[in-house]
């Protein structure tokens, strides 16, 4: 069986504010430019799908929170995970992410996922049908239109003929990960993806079997595993006791997904020391990044992310 290695020091990223019920969505900015203070690798968004349960919650959209980020910093990278493509125009799209990574001059990693059915998006009109197919289909498209003018596409959901998009990324490739939980997926992820981030509402235990599924398929597709990106988002809330960091997570984490005890089941939270421990087992799993990801007191949590981030770089 496959295994990728463990990591003695995983990159540190954080999850931006977007999930504002009541507050001041200026928080964004503040928190962006503290996170490029304290030295974390990237700051990262959720999207959501109109329609879905997320979608419900009071929270900002990840690409404009990009934007925004991206104007009050200068190099921390910028990260979404994951965009829905099955649900997008590809063309429409490519621009959109073209557009950010050429405002934050060549920061941008792009997440892309396949969703799942849900007839409240497909009441919207957002296609449903033939989800692996668009989005293969919809990366090769932005893929094209991303590296090259005047781009032919002949595919059984997608064919034009010499269109060309401006502007172009700043980056050629423009970095893709995808986020997959299934195997079937997880192996889709091994053959088309640059990367790939295991989801914050998916618990730990579950990203280890992720991993082994991941490093099998690489070796499958002959991917070296050097150049393949492993990340885990995790929702993780520091405080003095683990009773008071459950209290305050998870009337806002269960709310955001609509599903009460999700927090007991994919967070991690408690005091500083507990929470680097359970870290250093997604880091021994194969987690390259962890971006963790707050969902209450966004900034006060950030400068705690900077006290985990000292106790992971001591082992």
């Amino acid at each position: 069986m496959a295994s990728l290695p463990s990591v003695a020091e995983p990159q540190i990223s954080v999850g931006l504010p977007q999930y504002l019920p009541g507050e001041d969505a200026g928080v964004l900015a503040r928190y962006a430019a503290r996170a490029e203070e304290l030295g974390f690798a990237g700051l990262w968004t959720v999207d959501s799908v109109p329609g879905a349960a997320t979608a419900r919650a009071p929270a900002l959209d990840g690409l404009h929170a990009l934007t925004a980020a991206a104007a009050v910093t200068e190099a921390i990278r910028l990260g979404i995970a994951v965009i829905v493509l099955p649900t997008r125009n590809p063309a429409l799209l490519a621009r959109e992410l073209a557009t950010i990574d050429r405002l934050s001059g060549g920061r941008l990693t792009v997440g892309v996922g396949i969703g799942r059915e849900d007839p409240a998006v497909a009441a919207l009109g957002l296609p449903q049908d033939r989800r692996a197919l668009r989005l293969r289909e919809g990366l090769e498209v932005m893929r094209a239109l991303w590296s090259r003018d005047d781009v032919s596409f002949d595919g059984e959901l997608y064919r034009f003929d010499g269109v060309t998009i401006e502007p172009k990324p700043v980056q050629q490739p423009l970095p893709v990960w995808f986020g997959a939980g299934a195997p079937p997926a997880l192996r889709r992820a091994a053959r088309l993806g640059d990367g790939w981030m295991g989801a914050g509402s998916s618990s730990s235990a579950a990203f280890g079997e992720q991993v082994q599924v991941l490093g099998e398929a690489l070796a499958e597709h002959g991917r070296d595993p050097a150049t393949f990106a492993i990340a885990k988002r995790v929702y993780i809330g520091i405080e003095d006791t683990e009773g008071t960091a459950l209290e305050r997570m998870a009337p806002r984490l269960d709310d955001f997904y609509g599903a009460p005890g999700m927090t007991e089941r994919v967070a991690i939270y408690g005091p500083s020391d507990a929470c680097a421990a359970q870290l250093r087992e997604l880091a021994a799993a194969g987690a390259q990044e962890l971006l963790l990801n707050p969902i209450h007191d966004y900034l006060g949590q950030l400068e705690r992310f900077g006290e985990v981030g000292a106790l992971l770089r001591q082992t």
